[in-house]
């Protein structure tokens, strides 16, 4: 009995035999972290033990930040972390964009400097793990050893072993452990053989690679396995209490291997199509705190919480088979073909699937059946088939249908969306018909003020229309664009259709800057059309310029550029010297070239060009267009 309490009870005029039944039967027992006044033998509160226990403790990780980098939303995470106070964060890797094409010393000190004025701000000790971004050659490497040490290391905290590999063992960015670090592992588990808990932590998911990824050679999928070293790893873990954790893919998932469970991470600012917890794609700290039963997991996005299995294995491999069985390598003509696509259900509860074909606004492509809904039952399979067929000739070919799908489970609260592309090569079917214009002489000299009021900007446009970089739809508002030549420059008028122009922006106010950020167009030449490099200018709204040869900002023009503000769009005009850009007109007779239009609305930026170039990017001159010269 806690005497202080007695007394006080019997300050109060009672029996001690009555209270000393109220203060048997009263729970939770007080301890030395709580008291209280109430005397009464029912009490306001529940009577579980008070979860404080000394060996818990709370951890944060923060997982990817580059590879495709969202500026500020690291610098969000480091702010929220702080208000939650855990007792260190510890990450997965990929802190600088870095990379192994990075060779510039200088840069990637100055990423380090970036990244560590971030962590300089956690109140709380941070610890570092490489990505293949933080040490891919041998200057990485040097420089990382510089800065922190080695590049795999352990520590215990509260009788539980981390464990931070490297999972870069060696020049290069390929996915391996090497022998030397697995053996250092086996000694420290050796070592530290009665820990009461194992954490593992790496960047890339080396079970993934091991047990095989399927990728696409020549039209075919075919099982792709690497050896990394991670077997004798975990072979070495297996029979102790362990968890797993890694970065690298931003999708977030959890596995369960070797009678543990492992953890795919999402982003902490890294790339990402950011579509949601069924996709597992959602900026996020996970929040550990360690019992004697093992770690409990929550994920905190920067906008809520999710837990630890909002997205599991299951739930991936059903997405991720949302595809067509088909892959059709000849593209045009497209006539009749038939698609399957397998579905199965891995709820324990009916699953409502509903597909609906999205069309382009014209009449070149038809599928039968436009709609269909069906019901499947827990683990039922089934599969599906529609009948596709082009109509048009190549200049309609794009945009692409595309089929939007909605699956919804009741009692599981499953929901998704997901958007199937048509399963066609399209890289190869650019290369073999890529958009074409013809690149016109001019006597007109226009003004450059970005005003579009000379004749050679009247006619028909050079490049009329451009679509999505996913070519599965139009771009909302038109984009035009006149192109002439004289035995001097190369003129580009481009009229800008926006029905909101208080919604353009145009932040960067300095030459070479991010005006890609921006509203803004991009134009790449490949005058010689070696489809290996290109001269590649961008202007914003605001007229500012952005030049570079290849991906050298340190190559300048001398081009005039004007930016200015019509009644529904905003317009550019440009004068480029042609002997700037390399651009010989009785020798080369056809140019690569490519258009783009950025368009930054609500937090995203959408991305619009003349000849697709899908996940590549805009900057591959293979598959640019061609301008023949007149």
């Amino acid at each position: 009995m806690n005497h202080s309490f007695v007394i006080l009870l019997a300050l109060s005029g009672l029996p001690l035999s009555i209270l000393a039944q109220a203060d048997a039967e009263a729970e939770p027992e007080t301890d030395e972290n709580f008291s209280t006044r109430v005397t009464t033998q029912q009490k306001p509160w529940t009577k579980r033990e008070f979860r404080n226990d000394p060996k818990d403790f709370q951890f944060a990780i923060v997982t990817d930040r580059t590879g495709g980098m969202r500026p500020g939303v690291f610098s969000r995470a480091v702010t929220k972390v702080n208000e939650l106070q855990p007792e260190f964060v510890i990450t997965v890797g990929d802190l600088i964009a870095g990379g192994g094409w990075q060779k510039d010393e200088k840069e990637i000190r100055r990423q380090w400097k970036e990244f560590n004025g971030f962590v300089d701000r956690f109140e709380m000790p941070f610890f570092y793990l490489p990505g293949n971004h933080d040490v891919s050659n041998g200057l990485m490497d040097r420089i990382w050893d510089e800065k922190y040490g080695v590049r795999y290391y352990s520590f215990v905290y509260k009788d539980v072993l981390f464990l931070c590999l490297n999972t870069q063992d060696g020049e290069g960015s390929q996915p391996f452990i090497g022998q030397e670090q697995i053996n250092w592992v086996k000694e420290e588990l050796a070592h530290y053989d009665d820990v009461r808990w194992t954490m593992v932590f790496i960047h890339q998911p080396l079970w993934v690679f091991e047990e095989g990824i399927m990728r696409n050679v020549n039209g075919e999928r075919v099982l792709k396995k690497s050896k990394t070293g991670w077997p004798e790893v975990e072979a070495s873990l297996s029979g102790r209490k362990h968890t797993v954790y890694a970065g690298h893919v931003h999708r977030y998932a959890k596995y369960e291997r070797n009678e543990a469970n492992y953890y795919t991470l999402g982003t902490t600012g890294g790339g990402s199509a950011l579509r949601g917890s069924p996709f597992g794609e959602f900026d996020h700290a996970s929040w550990i705190t360690m019992t004697d039963e093992g770690p409990r997991m929550m994920n905190l996005t920067l906008d809520g919480m999710l837990p630890e299995d909002v997205t599991t294995e299951a739930d991936q491999k059903f997405w991720r088979g949302l595809k067509f069985s088909e892959n059709f390598r000849e593209t045009f003509p497209f006539r009749n073909k038939t698609l399957t696509l397998p579905l199965s259900n891995p709820l324990e509860t009916p699953l409502v699937c509903q597909f609906s074909w999205i069309l382009p606004v014209s009449d070149n492509w038809t599928v039968n059946p436009r709609r269909f809904s069906v019901e499947l039952e827990p683990g039922e399979k089934r599969e599906l088939q529609f009948t596709v067929s082009h109509v048009g000739d190549l200049s309609n070919y794009f945009p692409l249908p595309r089929m939007l799908s909605h699956f919804h489970g009741e009692e599981e609260q499953f929901h998704l969306e997901r958007t199937i592309a048509l399963p066609l090569d399209l890289t190869d079917h650019v290369k073999r018909y890529p958009e074409q214009s013809r690149l016109s002489a001019t006597e007109v000299e226009p003004i450059i003020d970005g005003q579009l009021l000379e004749s050679l900007w009247e006619g028909e446009p050079t490049v009329g229309r451009l679509i999505p970089r996913e070519v599965d739809g139009y771009s909302p508002l038109e984009t035009q664009a006149w192109i002439y030549h004289d035995n001097s420059n190369l003129y580009v008028g481009i009229r800008c259709h926006e029905p909101l122009l208080r919604d353009i922006l145009s932040e960067t106010k300095t030459r070479d800057g991010e005006v890609r950020e921006d509203d803004s167009i991009e134009i790449l030449l490949d005058a010689n059309n070696d489809k290996k490099s290109f001269h590649h200018l961008a202007v914003n709204s605001g007229g500012v310029l952005f030049d570079a040869l290849l991906k050298n900002e340190k190559w300048n023009s001398t081009a005039v550029v004007a930016t200015a503000k019509e009644e529904g769009a905003w317009t550019v005009e440009l004068a480029i010297p042609l002997k700037e850009i390399n651009a010989d007109l009785d020798a080369n007779r056809e140019w690569g070239f490519q258009i783009v239009r950025n368009r930054p609305r609500l937090g995203e930026k959408k991305s619009y060009q003349w000849s697709p170039t899908f996940w590549y990017g805009n900057y591959l001159p293979p598959l640019f267009g061609k301008l023949e010269v007149e």
